[in-house]
């Protein structure tokens, strides 16, 4: 439509509370599903940008959402006057003097003729591949820009259908995306009906998860957007086309399931000390480094469990079952269980490995250790020895668990890094010798430091050890400055595990 001369178009930010007989050009950047708000009404949130790049969000209430369900087109651009505008009270506020519009149906709204929408400028701020884990297991959210390299067949959890894609990026490294509800049979479904040309697409305010190591996944809110108009795309589809044969391989390796391809070993700066570990925020995820040491004898090493979602059961290796946790058809499969204590100078927790993490530790495969048990046989000496031998770099969180009158803390592996401890300390005793400078002991390391070096850690071990020819479970204990009381595995195979 041409602009009558009776209107004059001004930008966002020219448009304030109060300001009467306004006209001007949105280009719709999001557009979220329906939502009900805590009050029971449905509302649909918008963002709209403008020819400058300044976005504003809009909102539509009740049945103005089905007034303008044939309005407001993805990345398509409008002519929009006098919507009610507010400030946006002062704790959505993420920038001075925000408005947010309110779209009814007496706003007059007209789509522009155009056969193309213009490109979007870069107003996203993407979280890098590689920073994915920063965000695993807590209440933040991310947006993210990705080529889809694979689409999983559509299921069922309950009666929510979910398919998972396989994204990536620059970085090399391909991660499942799980789309939920209406995100699935919308646009998961156009996605593998276009699959093909490996689209690009956006996702907002998602959600980043342990399932599998990493996981992301859509949430209420969040938003899905296929080959959005937007800059920052043209240069990552070029690369995908570039690097085609490349991707495919990694699809058919299932890249996306390498737990040490999705949590590589941290470098010294992502590093925390366990006292910091134990002082930090509830719902998080952090890197920590000690000893371990083998916790209660009497501890069962495996329990029997869903071989996809590892929900725990009371049922026999190789049962066929439908999971009522992922709703999928498996096997019955024993899975590695081990509890331990890891230990820094700063202090110490009791910590749940599984799986590969508890297994790379043990002396015994997980059948040789069901058939010793059965006979009474299993070697706990040689398991001690052999879990007491190494220095483990963790990834781990936190856990309320509910268990009697009071919550407890309970702390989980996400993934565990082994290395031998005698040649890693040897190693960085000799780096420390070539590069010795005056310093404090760094058993005794000042409190003030926010994050502690695994050279640092690693040194405080070497000095606990120096002159000593074998390493046992007595020279591991002088690492132990702050002793806090630990805590009996737990026994019983029905608790729910990662």
């Amino acid at each position: 439509m041409e602009l009558q001369e009776d209107r004059k178009v001004i930008a966002f930010a020219e448009i304030i509370p109060g300001l009467r007989d306004w006209t001007t050009i949105v280009q719709v950047l999001d557009k979220q599903k329906p939502l009900l708000s805590k009050a029971g009404n449905r509302y649909q949130k918008l963002t709209l940008i403008d020819g400058q790049g300044t976005t504003v969000e809009a909102m539509i209430y009740k049945s103005d959402i089905e007034f303008f369900r044939n309005h407001f087109r993805l990345y398509m651009r409008y002519m929009l006057s006098n919507a009610r505008v507010e400030y946006t009270p002062l704790e959505y506020r993420v920038r001075e003097n925000q408005c947010t519009w309110y779209i009814d149906n007496s706003t007059v709204v007209q789509a522009m003729d155009e056969p193309n929408p213009p490109e979007i400028p870069p107003v996203f701020r993407f979280t890098p591949f590689r920073r994915f884990y920063q965000h695993i297991d807590d209440t933040s959210d991310i947006d993210i820009l990705g080529i889809v390299a694979e689409v999983h067949q559509r299921f069922h959890k309950g009666t929510t259908p979910t398919r998972e894609i396989v994204i990536i990026d620059k970085s090399f490294m391909p991660v499942i995306l799980t789309l939920w509800g209406d995100h699935e049979t919308d646009e998961g479904q156009a996605i593998a009906n276009m699959i093909q040309s490996m689209p690009l697409i956006v996702g907002l305010r998602l959600r980043v998860s342990s399932y599998h190591t990493l996981n992301l996944s859509t949430k209420f809110g969040s938003s899905v957007l296929v080959n959005p108009p937007i800059q920052q795309g043209s240069m990552l589809r070029q690369w995908a086309m570039e690097n085609k044969t490349q991707i495919n391989d990694l699809i058919t390796q299932r890249a996306y399931l390498n737990r040490t391809s999705l949590l590589p070993q941290p470098t010294e700066d992502e590093l925390c000390t366990i006292k910091e570990f134990l002082n930090l925020p509830m719902k998080k995820a952090y890197w920590i480094q000690g000893s371990p040491r083998f916790l209660d004898k009497s501890q069962r090493l495996w329990y029997n469990a869903c071989s996809n979602c590892h929900k725990s059961f009371r049922a026999k290796p190789q049962w066929k079952i439908i999971c009522t946790s992922c709703n999928k058809n498996v096997n019955i499969l024993p899975r590695s269980r081990l509890t331990i204590e890891l230990a820094d100078y700063s202090g110490n927790l009791t910590l749940d490995l599984y799986d590969n993490d508890a297994q790379q530790l043990l002396p015994f495969t997980l059948p040789q250790i069901q058939e010793l048990e059965s006979k009474h046989q299993l070697d706990y000496t040689a398991i001690e020895q052999a879990i007491e031998s190494s220095i483990l770099t963790c990834f781990v969180k936190k856990m309320t668990e509910n268990r009697g009158p009071a919550d407890t803390e309970k702390y989980a592996a996400i993934i565990v890094h082994k290395a031998n401890a005698a040649e890693l300390i040897s190693s960085t005793s000799r780096n420390s010798a070539s590069t010795s400078t005056p310093s404090t002991n760094p058993l005794t390391a000042p409190e003030s430091s926010n994050l502690t070096t695994s050279s640092t850690i690693l040194n405080a071990t070497a000095q606990s050890y120096r002159g000593a020819t074998n390493l046992d479970s007595n020279l591991f204990t002088t690492l132990k400055i702050t002793e806090t009381p630990t805590k009996k595995q737990r026994t019983d195979p029905t608790d729910m595990e990662l």
